[in-house]
C-alpha cells in the first residue's frame, strides 16, 4: 500500500507531523483503547508468540471438539485456561502509563509478578473444573479455593482498569461487591444478600457470573471472528477496501471524504473498533480531505462519525453481533441481517451530508488519472470478496464458530499467490500478537462484565429492575423508550460497546420487551444510544484521535460530528416503534418502511448540511448574509427536517403530512434559487 498512499495521492507530504502522531497515540493510550503497547523486555516477545500459539491450540480444540486434552471438555476448565492464556497477558501487553525510571522498573517487576501469578491460579482452577462442578463448589467451597478466587477476583478487576479504563473498572467493582450490601439498601435497590465467602464463590467458581454468557460467547464464538479479522487486515484487506473506495467515489464531488466514509466502514465492520479504525484509517483519509478542501474540524468529525458506524455495519459488527446472538438466542446471520438496514440508514445520512457540503462549497473529486482502476483493485483484492460471501455462505448454513477459522484458512492459502500479500515469519509473528492483544483485552473486560450480570442476578436486583421500570413509565412506551435511550447514552460514557450494551440487556431490555417492543429492536436501539457518546462531546471518544490528527479542536470537531451523525440518534425510535425497518414484518410493510425512511433521511440530511441534491443551497452564507435571510433560511431548513422527521416516522398519516409539508419547502427553494438567480442576472 505505500505506493497507493505515496505517490499515486502523494500523501507524504501531507501526513500529519510526528508530533500531531505522538499526541494522537498518548490520547488513545490514555482512553484505554485497543492499541497494543510493547513489553517491557524483548523476551517478552517470545512470551507473546508462544502463549498465541497455546491459546490457538485450546480454542482449535475446543470449538472442532477434538478432545485432544481430556478435561477440555468441561465448559468451565476452558474458561480457566483462556484466563490462563487472556487475562495474564493483559498485564504485559497493557502496562498502564509509567513515569520515572524507579516506576518504570517497579511497575516492570509488578507486571510480571501478576502475570505469573494469573497464570499459576487460572491454571490450577483449569485443573480443579471437575471438582467445582460435582462438589457444588460454586455456592460453598473450602477456605483455599475462596483466597485464590479473592485474588482472581482482584486480577480481573486490574486487568479490566488497564484493557478497558478506569470507569467500567469501577462500575465492575461497585457492582460485583453489591450481593455484600443488597438486604440494606433502599427501596427499588434493595436485594437478596449474602457474606463474602459465598459473593466469591459464585462470582468465580460458578457458571453464571465471570463464567458466565460473556466468556461463553468470546470462547465458543467471538475468537473465530477475531483471528479472522487479524488474517483479513495482515493480509492487506484494509488497504484494499480504501483502495476499492477511492476507486468508486475518488472522481465525484467531494469524493475524498466519500471515500474517509466508505472506507471507514468497511474497516470498522471487521474491527468493530471507533478508536482504532480512526487511527487506521484517519491517517490517511484526513490529509486527503484537508488537502482537497475540507477544513479540518470537518475532515475530523466525518472520518469519527464513519468510523463509528463500523460498530453497527455488516458482516462482521465486531464483539457485541455474538453477544446480542447468544442473549436473543438466534443465529448470528440473523442479526447481521437485522443490522442491514438501519446500518445503511446510517451511512446514507452521513453520505448525504458529505455530498451537500462539498456542492455548497464547490468540491471537486480527484482526476481519474491519479485514481486506481477499479477492474485492477477487483483483480488484486477479489480474494476478501471472496472471503467475505464465504463467510455469509457458511454462516446461512449455521457453520457459526467454524466459519471463520475456515474462512482464515482460505485467505492464508490464497495469500501466498501475490508476494504483497504472501505472510512472511514477520506477518505471522503480527498475527499473534494481533490476536493475543484484541484477547487481552476482551477476556477481563467480558470477565467483569459477567461478573455484573452475576452480581445482579444472584441478588434479584437483574428480576425486579424491570418491573419497577414498567411501573414508573406505566403505559407510556414513548416515556419508555426516552428512558431507555437516556441510560443507555449516559451508561456508553467511557465504556466500551460490549460493555453497556450487556449491562442495558440485562437491565433494561427486559422491561421494553415485556412493553410489548420487538425483541430484536430493543436490543439494537440499546446498542445504537449506547454507542453515540463517542461522537458527542464532551466524551466524543472517537473524535479525540481524529481532530488530533486533523490537527484542530476537539470539541469543534465533535459539534460537527453530532450534526453528522445526528441520524444515528434518530434512527433508533424509527426502528424500535416499527419493527418493519429490520424486517420484521410482510414484504409490503418492510418495503414501505424502508422506502419512507430513506427519503425521510434524504430530507433530514439536506436540511441539516443546507443544501438539498437537484435544488441547490437552503442557507445562507454566514458572511453576507441579512438577518432577514438567516431567519428565512433556518425556518427553511427547520421546516424541511420537521417534513423529512415525519415521513421518516412509522405512521402513513405522519409520511402523507411530512410529504405535503416537505413538498411545499422544496418548491417555495426552488421559486426563491429562480428568483434570485434572475435577480442577479438581471443586475449583470
Amino acid at each position: 500500500m505505500e505506493n497507493f498512499e505515496d505517490n499515486e495521492f502523494g500523501l507524504e507530504q501531507n501526513r500529519p507531523p510526528l508530533s500531531d502522531k505522538q499526541k494522537t497515540d498518548d490520547l488513545v493510550e490514555s482512553m484505554a483503547s485497543d492499541q497494543r503497547l510493547e513489553a517491557p523486555w524483548e523476551i517478552w516477545q517470545k512470551v507473546y508468540i508462544i502463549f498465541s500459539i497455546i491459546g490457538l491450540f485450546i480454542v482449535i480444540n475446543h470449538v472442532f471438539y477434538l478432545g485432544l486434552m481430556g478435561n477440555m471438555e468441561l465448559k468451565n476448565s476452558y474458561d480457566y485456561f483462556l484466563m490462563t492464556i487472556f487475562l495474564s497477558t493483559s498485564f504485559l501487553i497493557y502496562p498502564g502509563k509509567l513515569a520515572g525510571r524507579k516506576k518504570i522498573r517497579f511497575f516492570r517487576y509488578l507486571n510480571i509478578f501478576l502475570f505469573f501469578l494469573s497464570v499459576a491460579i487460572c491454571l490450577f482452577l483449569g485443573s480443579k473444573g471437575y471438582d467445582i462442578l460435582t462438589k457444588g463448589w460454586g455456592a460453598d467451597a473450602p477456605l483455599y479455593m475462596i483466597v485464590l478466587c479473592a485474588i482472581l477476583w482482584f486480577l480481573i478487576l486490574e486487568g479490566t482498569r488497564r484493557s478497558g479504563g478506569i470507569a467500567i473498572c469501577i462500575v465492575a467493582a461497585c457492582i460485583s461487591a453489591y450481593p455484600l450490601v443488597a438486604e440494606m439498601m433502599p427501596g427499588l435497590l434493595q436485594g437478596a444478600g449474602f457474606d463474602l465467602k459465598s459473593t466469591i464463590a459464585y462470582h468465580m467458581m460458578s457458571p453464571d457470573s465471570a463464567l458466565g454468557l460473556p466468556m461463553t460467547v468470546v470462547g465458543s464464538t467471538l475468537v473465530g471472528y477475531i483471528i479472522f479479522g487479524v488474517i483479513l487486515t495482515a493480509t492487506g484487506a484494509g488497504d484494499f477496501f480504501l483502495k476499492l473506495a477511492m476507486a468508486l467515489l475518488g472522481h465525484t464531488r467531494g469524493g475524498v471524504a466519500k471515500v474517509a466514509v466508505l472506507g471507514s466502514a468497511f474497516f470498522g465492520s471487521l474491527s468493530g473498533s471507533a478508536i482504532s479504525n480512526v487511527v487506521t484509517t484517519g491517517s490517511m483519509t484526513i490529509p486527503m480531505m484537508k488537502k482537497t478542501g475540507y477544513p479540518p474540524h470537518y475532515a475530523a468529525a466525518v472520518e469519527a462519525c464513519a468510523s463509528n458506524g463500523g460498530t453497527l455495519a455488516p458482516p462482521v459488527m465486531g464483539a457485541v453481533a455474538f453477544v446480542m446472538a447468544s442473549f436473543l438466542n438466534v443465529s448470528y446471520l440473523t442479526i447481521a441481517i437485522t443490522a442491514v438496514v438501519p446500518s445503511f440508514f446510517y451511512y446514507f445520512g452521513l453520505l448525504v451530508q458529505v455530498d451537500g457540503h462539498a456542492a455548497y462549497h464547490d468540491l471537486k473529486g480527484l482526476p481519474k488519472t491519479k485514481l486506481p482502476s477499479i477492474s485492477d483493485t477487483l483483480k488484486e483484492g477479489w480474494q476478501y470478496l471472496f472471503a467475505m460471501a464465504l463467510l455469509i455462505g457458511l454462516l446461512f448454513f449455521r457453520y457459526e464458530t467454524q466459519a471463520p477459522f475456515y474462512v482464515s484458512v482460505f485467505l492464508l492459502i490464497v495469500s501466498t499467490i501475490r508476494k504483497e500479500t504472501r505472510i512472511t515469519p514477520a506477518k505471522a509473528r503480527e498475527i499473534l500478537r494481533g490476536i493475543l492483544a484484541i484477547m487481552s483485552q476482551l477476556v477481563p473486560l467480558l470477565c467483569a462484565v459477567g461478573m455484573i450480570i452475576g452480581a445482579l442476578s444472584m441478588t434479584g436486583v437483574a428480576h425486579a429492575f424491570p418491573s419497577e421500570i414498567l411501573r414508573f413509565a406505566g403505559d407510556n412506551i414513548a416515556l419508555l423508550v426516552i428512558l431507555g435511550a437516556l441510560s443507555s447514552f449516559i451508561l456508553g460514557m467511557g465504556m466500551t460497546p460490549i460493555s453497556v450494551y450487556i449491562f442495558l440487556a440485562v437491565i433494561l431490555a427486559p422491561a421494553l420487551v415485556e412493553a410489548g417492543l420487538n425483541a430484536l429492536a430493543v436490543h439494537f436501539f440499546l446498542l445504537y444510544w449506547g454507542i453515540l457518546s463517542f461522537i458527542t462531546p464532551p466524551v466524543c471518544m472517537a473524535v479525540y484521535p481524529a481532530a488530533s490528527i486533523a490537527g484542530t479542536s476537539a470539541m469543534k470537531s465533535g459539534m460537527v460530528a453530532v450534526r453528522l451523525g445526528a441520524v444515528a440518534f434518530i434512527i433508533p425510535f424509527f426502528f424500535v416503534l416499527n419493527p418493519a425497518l429490520i424486517f420484521q414484518g410482510t414484504p409490503s410493510e418492510v418495503l414501505y418502511s424502508i422506502s419512507t425512511g430513506l427519503l425521510g433521511i434524504f430530507l433530514l440530511a439536506s436540511a441539516l448540511e443546507g443544501y438539498l441534491i437537484g435544488v441547490g443551497k437552503i442557507r445562507a452564507s454566514k458572511i453576507n448574509a441579512s438577518s432577514i435571510k438567516s431567519v428565512v433560511s433556518y425556518s427553511l431548513r427547520f421546516t424541511l427536517f420537521l417534513g423529512g422527521f415525519l415521513v421518516a416516522m412509522p405512521e402513513k398519516a405522519t409520511d402523507l403530512f411530512g410529504l405535503i409539508l416537505s413538498v411545499v419547502v422544496i418548491i417555495i427553494i426552488f421559486i426563491s434559487q429562480n428568483w434570485l438567480h434572475n435577480t442577479k442576472k438581471r443586475a449583470s
